[in-house]
């Protein structure tokens, strides 16, 4: 890849769905099961497959654990939101994230990030295609 590509990580995309996720009046994500980190895998196929055409150096793989069904990728970029303040995990077992970001915040974020807003609005189709357990 081209050392000047913009880059894009895991925190990237995630920033971006919840950001895209926000536009959409999203409120809560349910992130138990299989059907999460499997529409979290095909928006990240999305974005690889589109990386050369927007330019963009994508830094990570989100795969499944064959074990245990999730993504530890996915994973990391969750805590990250959380110690950013982006979403919070509610109790009593930490599997539905509440997207804590306003309006004006997912403007800013779109903005910012490497691919430019449509991209990840684009991965948010994606994602929701795939995922019905989705809260207004």
């Amino acid at each position: 890849m081209d050392p000047r590509m913009p880059e894009i990580t895991e925190d990237d995309f995630m920033s971006g769905l919840l950001a895209a996720f926000t536009e959409r009046k999203l409120r809560s994500v349910a992130i138990r099961g299989d059907e999460f980190y499997q529409a979290m895998v095909d928006s990240f196929e999305k974005l690889d497959a589109m990386s050369d055409e927007l330019g963009v150096d994508v830094r990570f793989f989100v795969a499944l654990d064959p074990l245990y069904g999730d993504s530890p990728v996915v994973r990391e970029a969750i805590s990250t939101a959380v110690q950013k303040n982006m979403i919070s995990l509610d109790n009593p077992e930490y599997q539905d994230m509440r997207i804590k970001l306003n309006a004006e915040q997912a403007t800013s974020i779109l903005n910012r990030l490497p691919g430019g807003g449509d991209l990840y609005r684009k991965l948010a189709d994606a994602f929701l295609a795939d995922y019905s357990a989705v809260s207004i």
